[in-house]
C-alpha cells in the first residue's frame, strides 16, 4: 500500500514540475515572435537591455530619475509615439527629455541647457502634454550623450 502512495506522490510531483516548466518557458519565450518596439527612423529601442543601460547613466543625465513606464495603450499607439520621436530632428550633442500622448501620438520635448537636466526641465514635456490633453501622457524617451533611451514597456509584454 505504501508503495502505491509513493508512486502516486511521485507522479503528482512530476506532473506539477512539468506544468511549472511549461508555464515558465512560455513566459520567457512566448513573446519572442513579436518584433521589439523600436523606431523605424532612428536608434530608439524599448528593450529591457536598453533601459538597463539608461539605469547606469540616469543620475548623470538628470536630477529626476525616470522609471520604466508601465504598459499602457495599445502596441500601435506606442509605436506611433516611438516613430514620432524617431522622426524628430534633435541636436545630437544635447540632453533631451520627451513625453508623449498615447491617443494622438504627439511628442513633447525639452532640450536641456546643460548636459544634466534640472528637475524643472525634466518635468516640462509631461506638463506640456497634460496641459494640452489632461490625461494619457507619459514619459517616452531621453537622449543623453548622443544615445537614446526609451521608457516605455511594450503593451504586449
Amino acid at each position: 500500500m505504501i508503495h502505491n502512495k509513493r508512486q502516486f506522490l511521485i507522479s503528482g510531483v512530476t506532473l506539477l514540475l512539468v506544468i511549472a516548466s511549461v508555464l515558465i518557458a512560455s513566459h520567457f519565450f512566448g513573446e519572442q515572435g513579436q518584433p521589439p518596439l523600436a523606431s523605424t527612423q532612428g536608434p530608439l529601442s524599448c528593450s529591457s537591455e536598453q533601459y538597463s543601460e539608461y539605469n547606469k547613466n540616469m543620475v548623470l543625465a538628470g536630477e529626476l530619475t525616470i522609471g520604466r513606464q508601465p504598459p499602457s495603450g495599445t502596441r500601435q499607439q506606442q509605436q506611433a509615439m516611438v516613430d514620432a520621436f524617431g522622426a524628430l530632428s534633435l541636436p545630437s550633442d544635447k540632453t533631451i527629455i520627451s513625453a508623449g500622448h498615447l491617443k494622438t501620438g504627439k511628442v513633447y520635448t525639452k532640450v536641456c541647457q546643460n548636459e544634466k537636466c534640472t528637475m524643472n526641465e525634466m518635468a516640462e514635456p509631461e506638463q506640456a502634454c497634460l496641459t494640452e490633453n489632461w490625461s494619457g501622457c507619459q514619459y517616452l524617451a531621453m537622449q543623453f550623450r548622443e544615445k537614446q533611451y526609451c521608457f516605455l514597456t511594450p503593451s504586449d509584454q
